[in-house]
């Protein structure tokens, strides 16, 4: 990964946060990894739900998305 990130020389340090962001995934538990992955598409669908629907709350989103979610 790090000689992907040499390819940058405009982005100084890509190379060592790639390498700690990875390491860190790593050392996530099953548990800890499923837990992201639905963080992450909670958010992703109510962001999508909010471009769709730019009238909407972000609570209104999210009461929309734990209804039909749960």
């Amino acid at each position: 990964m790090a000689a992907f990130a040499k390819d940058f020389p405009e982005h100084p340090g890509l190379a060592e946060a790639l390498e700690r962001a990875v390491a860190a995934l790593n050392k996530m538990s099953p548990e800890e990894k499923r837990e992201m992955h639905r963080a992450q598409r909670k958010s992703w669908v109510i962001g999508e739900m909010m471009l769709e629907h730019p009238e909407m709350s972000r609570e209104e989103a999210e009461r929309l998305y734990d209804e039909v979610c749960p």
